[in-house]
């Protein structure tokens, strides 16, 4: 029976799937089949219990609604019995349902769009739990999870060919790195007065995004929910340690050709994005690396040559061939934690903007601070190996260098008070540009403002050590340089407050 049952549908199925994936595509060819298989099953079952299964009464209550009076009849029906779960009929069932493996493996293997094949796990995924809710429609159920295997695997070499292309082994073009001109064109585009849907605003705030760092969260959020999380873990362990490289690349380009400004606020634009991106993930990016160690393989082979008692076909643990791999081979391990060497970049670059800019808005100064300082710790350093040299004599040393001369310092701060303000707020249009987020920009921002407030207190300090009518300091230099000082120091507090008001 099951033969020729098979040797008559088997055609007729083929033709049916092969007929839905030419009028409705592999996504809509892969649901109407998958619905067909469930059908398929429940007729098939239906059919093989007429012939083979045990025939039993059954007693049915008809109720009339004229009078309420009830009458009972009884129904001839078909009992499983568990003869449906023959060997032969349930490979037959298989054999009919695999031909949607047939054809859906001849559809999959030239489908590239990751959005067609997420689609396809998706139909089938749903479909199964549908097929695996009755003992009748397991066989459906099985060629379907065999055919969710294939799309996944077909998914995966796809995903992992898009991010080799647009990540790994991506070469920026000068107009992919044509920063802050992109954004300077992308805030234009939001002050314009002419009115824009959402889709558009957010569509325009991706396209300021750096193209691989845009493919790698693109393909992510893809493939999230239709692949295993061991592998889609895996997959974005590299994907992410490959982005973070080639932001790095990047930045460096773009220090190069803006400034060293554009290029740290560059880098810490779009790793706060791709920190904020990977949260809803909730995966580790954490894995081992095992690698061989051969460096000690050539002694290990020369005490084996050395050896002449060796033993090569002994079976214990004192083998000469056994010796030879345990003492030459060693497997070192090395832990890879992408999320934490996110984290590590994402901090390395606030550091570097900070410091970077606080060199950019009073560099000469912070070097007459510094070397100030160094005075200062050269003298301590001499006094606890045992140089007594008391605070007087060390004030003197420092009031005798040339960078503590009057008009030299007079020079310094005043150069930097004549560009300070302009700097500030120029820095201030530069992260706003960046960053979206007020509170990112204070962030930024306060730790820049702290850096030179306490260098100017530090300054003021070590000029109230100077001594009048010597190395041209007097009473009215002094307090001019100090109230010069004093005024800056609140100009740059206030502008933070300002900004820190606006969030």
């Amino acid at each position: 029976y099951c033969r020729s049952r098979e040797m008559l549908l088997k055609s007729t199925v083929r033709a049916h799937m092969d007929n839905l994936k030419d009028k409705h595509g592999l996504v809509g060819m892969t649901r109407l089949a998958s619905v067909f298989l469930v059908r398929l099953c429940t007729v098939e079952t239906t059919l093989y219990l007429d012939f083979f299964g045990t025939r039993k009464q059954v007693s049915v209550d008809d109720e009339e609604k004229g009078d309420q009076s009830t009458s009972t009849t009884t129904k001839v029906v078909n009992a499983d019995d568990g003869v449906s779960r023959s060997p032969e009929f349930q490979t037959y069932l298989g054999t009919l349902c695999n031909n949607l493996h047939r054809t859906l493996r001849r559809g999959l293997v030239t489908v590239l769009d990751l959005d067609i094949l997420c689609q396809v796990v998706s139909v089938l995924r749903e479909e199964r739990t549908t097929a695996n809710a009755s003992q009748i429609t397991l066989p459906a159920a099985r060629a379907l999870s065999r055919v969710i295997e294939d799309a996944q695997e077909r998914l995966i070499f796809c995903a992992n060919s898009a991010l080799q292309k647009e990540v790994i082994r991506f070469k920026a073009t000068p107009a992919d790195l044509d920063y802050p001109a992109k954004l300077s064109t992308k805030s234009s585009e939001d002050n314009n007065d002419k009115p824009r849907d959402i889709l558009q605003a957010q569509l325009s705030v991706y396209e300021s995004w750096f193209p691989p760092m845009k493919s790698v969260l693109k393909i992510l959020s893809k493939i999230f929910r239709v692949v295993e999380p061991r592998v889609f873990e895996d997959i974005a362990l590299q994907s992410v340690q490959a982005c973070s490289r080639s932001l790095k690349d990047g930045s460096n380009y773009i220090t190069q050709k803006s400034g060293v400004v554009h290029g740290d606020l560059f880098l810490v634009k779009h790793l706060l994005i791709l920190r904020e991106q990977l949260s809803p993930f909730d995966i580790q990016l954490r894995s081992v690396e095992r690698q061989l160690d051969f460096s000690d393989a050539g002694k290990a082979v020369s005490r084996f040559l050395a050896n002449r008692n060796r033993r090569l076909f002994s079976m214990s643990t004192e083998n000469a061939l056994v010796t030879l791999l345990r003492e030459g081979v060693s497997v070192q391990e090395s832990s890879v934690d992408s999320k934490r060497d996110l984290e590590d970049a994402l901090r390395s670059a606030c550091n570097d903007f900070i410091e970077h800019t606080s060199q950019s808005l009073a560099g000469a100064f912070l070097k007459f601070v510094e070397e100030c300082k160094q005075v200062g710790v050269v003298l301590s350093s001499r006094d606890s190996v045992g140089d007594q040299q008391n605070p007087q004599q060390a004030a003197e040393t420092l009031r005798a260098k040339p960078f503590m001369q009057g008009a030299a310092v007079k020079a310094v701060v005043y150069q930097m008070a004549d560009g300070l303000v302009e700097s500030v707020n120029g820095v201030s249009s530069q992260m706003i540009l960046y960053l979206d987020n007020p509170a990112t920009q204070s962030i930024l921002m306060k730790p820049v403002v702290r850096k030179l407030s306490r260098a100017m207190e530090d300054a003021r300090g070590f000029i109230g050590l100077t001594v009048d009518g010597q190395h041209g300091w007097d009473a009215v230099l002094r307090a001019e340089v100090c109230d010069r000082l004093h005024s800056l120091e609140s100009v740059i507090k206030k502008k933070a407050s300002a900004k820190g008001a606006k969030k």
